[in-house]
């Protein structure tokens, strides 16, 4: 029998064994049985059938997301429990909104999906753990973790003057005939400064008569705070090692003599051909090692501002300064970059040349 015309879409029909619903809200399909069988309860149906359809527009109209849809928000954030997660995404179905899965109903799933023979703590494990985290996440009461990338990976005296030497005669891979990379490496370990902030340092910035560099805070790339404009002393030895430099526009240029604008959107040659360097100089994995996870931290860029900021707490110890040297904006991010240096460090610096004092 099938449904009776003119009556609502939601309305049950006689299918010979009980009463069932088939209508779509949304695009989303419902079809099936109404659980009543007795051909003669159809008020009862029509009760039932009328609450489905009710509640599947509630559904659909709710500012909540159904569960499947927390569910894949919450893999794509977070990676974890996916096998659990799947399980639970079968069992609630597509249309099921998070804010529908109260105590009960979560209770209840525990139950139908915990296998024979599990202990309370696999089935706390695996179903309701991963069911709240689901839930939490998708109502913003996850708290999220900040994985902290703190580089710890400091060179040595000894380490980076491998990396000068093989900066003033690079490899045959690396083409920079003006040693152009050299002076970047010796600028940014004698200045704290950030890759982008070296590459907005322009001639006009420069004192080559007390050393002094002036680092520009108020473009983009160069570090936007209030805290980053500053003017740091560079050690002889760094000064030394640059040599000399455009007089006029921005001085630390690609290894092909072009200006690098650090708009964080743009990537660098010049990133490529530093890896190429501190692989020569036996301080980073070629690219096939580096792929082993072993804990092992890659040399960067960047890794010299840590390695400067310890350098100059060791010879200097005076750590205001370091905090207006790096313009951080409190002590707290100041030791973030300052490693525990080695007893002996200052000696090995000055051994090396480098006096930042």
């Amino acid at each position: 029998m099938g449904k009776i015309e003119g009556t609502a879409c939601w309305h049950p029909f006689w299918d010979g064994r009980s009463y069932c619903y088939d209508f779509c809200v949304e695009g989303q399909r419902y079809r099936r049985s109404t659980g009543v069988r007795d051909f003669e309860a159809a008020e009862i149906a029509i009760e039932v059938a009328k609450g489905v359809h009710d509640a599947a527009w509630e559904r659909a109209l709710s500012p909540f997301p159904t569960f499947a849809e927390a569910a894949r928000l919450y893999l794509a954030e977070h990676g974890k429990n996916r096998k659990y997660v799947a399980r639970l995404v079968d069992y609630f179905g597509p249309v099921i909104a998070v804010d529908e899965i109260d105590p009960f109903t979560r209770k209840q799933c525990k139950v139908d999906l915990r296998k024979p023979g599990w202990a309370d703590g696999t089935a706390r494990r695996q179903i309701a753990v991963p069911l709240m985290a689901v839930i939490n996440n998708a109502f913003g009461l996850r708290p999220e973790t900040i994985e902290d990338h703190v580089r710890t990976r400091i060179l040595t005296p000894e380490e980076f003057e491998r990396l000068i030497r093989v900066a003033q005669d690079p490899p045959k891979t690396v083409r920079d005939p003006l040693r152009r990379l050299l002076k970047m490496i010796a600028f940014l370990i004698g200045s704290g400064a950030t890759p982008g902030e070296m590459f907005c340092v322009r001639a006009k910035d420069i004192n080559r008569a007390t050393g002094e560099v002036w680092i520009r805070g108020e473009e983009r790339g160069a570090g936007k705070t209030k805290y980053r404009p500053r003017l740091v002393r560079l050690p002889k030895r760094a000064w030394d090692l640059i040599g000399e430099l455009p007089s006029e526009g921005r001085v630390f240029l690609s290894t092909t003599g072009k200006e690098i604008v650090p708009d964080g959107e743009r990537g660098s040659t010049v990133i490529r051909q530093f890896h190429k360097l501190c692989v020569a100089a036996e301080l980073n994995r070629d690219e096939k090692e580096d792929k082993q996870d072993d804990g092992y931290e890659k040399l960067v860029f960047y890794s010299l501002r840590h390695c400067s900021a310890t350098w100059f707490s060791a010879q200097v110890g005076d750590h205001d300064l370091l905090i207006d040297r790096g313009g951080w904006a409190d002590a707290a991010m100041a030791r973030r970059y300052r490693k525990r240096p080695a007893a002996d460090l200052a000696d090995r610096l000055l051994a090396h040349g480098w006096n930042f004092r």
